[in-house]
């Protein structure tokens, strides 16, 4: 009976594992992809105002 309940603890150890290695995947790829997000905007940004001071619209 002890080896069935040592057993079923692993299995659930292992488990909780899994969904920890699962959850800081999930964490990076959401990092990664804000940053990819604030990089493009910034780009955005920096060409918007190029623009601005082409056009001489200081606004």
């Amino acid at each position: 009976m002890s080896k069935l309940a040592q057993v079923v603890v692993e299995d659930a150890r292992d488990e909780k594992l899994q969904e920890a290695e699962f959850d800081g995947d999930k964490l990076y790829l959401k990092k990664k992809k804000e940053d990819e997000i604030r990089t493009r905007l910034e780009e955005f940004a920096r060409e918007l105002s190029e623009l601005k001071k082409l056009r001489g619209d200081g606004n």
